[in-house]
């Protein structure tokens, strides 16, 4: 058994299983070519989520009871999702012959970590499902790494070959269990992962109560990449940028050792509606919360001294499957992500109208994009031009979705306690409410200075 030591806690390593699809003894090798959503990932660290199961049970039950059955669904769920088992193969010279792609192989798989906390109970299960500030690092602990790369030669090519996905069940004795994931976003967004866990945990409690029907699953796959169009070559382009300023694909985080993530709960989103509707009368419950992250961050960067003409940059996701033309199935794997990048100062963040010009400027972005004659993709050109010109500014990136409902993830044993992204920079993470319908949950990481005065801001805002 092996310890892992993060902060004042301990996580001990019990077993380590590959896991693979069934075997198809016809298949040879796989391959999904990467499109521009998806190389606009390269260099990025991979993310990672955990899921919290208020379940007690032993050890000698976790091994014995639990664990056998959540491989053998994988096992299944995987012959759905078989290229999260393979790697990505990154070719490490422009002139290279081979097409970026996802490869799948005969043989390939998940590495899936059986894990116990060994750590004081203080600090256990309830302590680290909480929505207190907690070190980063002991949320770390209940994710697994995902291995760097190793260069392979493809006849007569040089490329990097790395895993997409890693999984670790984490067991707290008597109190419950998590289960933690890395995946490279190179290989697949939000939506796919999640369809992917649901698929996971939709066969496990159908196996549990001896149901072996999944072929009605409504989370299952859509492969086909030439629904992708890209006339203008925004994938080539977007590799040879990534290449040049990188040199190499590193998937390296930065190491803050004062960082601490925090949950806040939101469960009536109509009063911070309200403070703009006789400006904006139509703004979705993900805008107005997201402009009220960022006014709330402007707000602390101030109040620790950051001068009010610095530029404050609001970062997040829009799903762009259902707004490409013609329109992508929902259920597409990959990644059809597309950054919305909101740039306001400080000083228009901080005072009385902060919040109504934070709405504003998001609102304004997206109509830019939903209504252009050029459609969503329009100005994708300059997506790393927008990233160099941000790279000593500050930002705020928001991940993860409502609609992704999360907390009806039920492997069988009831929906989770608590689901979250773990971070390890300046982000946060929107997921919908477990108890409260309409309502969110915003995971955010900062350092514990800014936390404590972030936290404080927050909770003003609402109360004024």
């Amino acid at each position: 058994m092996a310890n892992i030591a993060a902060g004042i806690n301990t996580v001990t390593i019990l077993e380590h299983h590959r896991v693979s699809p069934p075997l198809d003894p016809s298949m040879t090798v796989k391959l999904l070519p990467l499109t521009f959503f998806d190389m606009m990932w390269l260099t990025l660290p991979p993310f990672s989520l955990v899921y919290f199961y208020d379940f007690p049970c032993s050890t000698s039950h976790l091994l014995e009871t639990l664990v056998p059955p959540l491989k053998k669904s994988l096992t299944l769920a995987l012959k759905y999702y078989f290229p999260l088992c393979g790697n990505l193969i990154i070719p490490t010279t422009l002139t290279s012959n081979t097409t970026p792609a996802i490869r799948y192989s005969k043989h390939d798989s998940v590495s899936l970590t059986i894990a116990e906390f060994s750590g004081a109970t203080s600090q256990g299960f309830e302590h680290l499902s909480g929505n207190h500030p907690r070190d980063v690092d002991e949320l770390f602990a209940l994710v697994p790494q995902l291995p760097r790369g190793d260069t392979e030669s493809v006849e007569d090519d040089s490329v990097l070959v790395s895993p997409v996905l890693s999984i670790q069940v984490t067991l707290f004795p008597d109190h419950g269990f998590s289960i933690g994931f890395t995946n490279s976003h190179v290989a697949a967004d939000g939506k796919s992962l999640s369809n992917f866990i649901r698929t996971w945990a939709s066969i496990n409690a159908k196996h549990l109560i001896g149901v072996c029907n999944y072929e009605i699953l409504d989370t299952l796959p859509f492969y086909d990449r030439n629904v992708i169009k890209d006339p203008k070559g925004i994938a080539s382009n977007f590799f040879k940028v990534q290449h040049e300023n990188s040199g190499a694909i590193s998937y390296a985080a930065p190491n803050n050792k004062d960082w601490v993530q925090s949950t806040f709960i939101r469960h009536w989103i109509q009063g911070l509606k309200n403070l703009v509707m006789d400006k904006i009368p139509h703004v979705s419950t993900f805008m107005v919360a997201c402009a009220y992250l960022w006014t709330c961050m402007a707000k602390t960067r101030e109040a620790l001294g950051h001068e009010t003409e610095v530029e404050q940059h609001l970062l997040f996701g829009m799903d762009a499957r259902a707004r490409l033309d013609p329109p992508i199935p929902a259920n597409y794997f990959g990644n059809v992500v597309l950054v919305c990048w909101n740039t306001l100062k400080t000083r228009q963040l901080v005072g009385e109208d902060g919040f109504c010009n934070a709405v504003q400027e998001m609102k304004k972005f997206l109509d830019e994009k939903i209504n252009s004659d050029e459609g969503v993709l329009k100005g994708l050109e300059t997506y790393f031009d927008d990233i160099e010109a941000a790279k000593w500014q500050t930002t705020l990136a928001v991940a993860g979705s409502p609609k992704f409902d999360c907390y009806t993830t039920d492997f069988g044993w009831g929906k989770p306690k608590k689901y979250e992204y773990v971070f390890r920079t300046y982000a946060c993470g929107l997921s919908g409410s477990r108890d409260s319908k309409g309502g969110l949950e915003i995971g955010l990481c900062l350092s514990k200075t800014e936390m404590n005065t972030f936290s404080t801001i927050f909770i003003q805002g609402l109360i004024n």
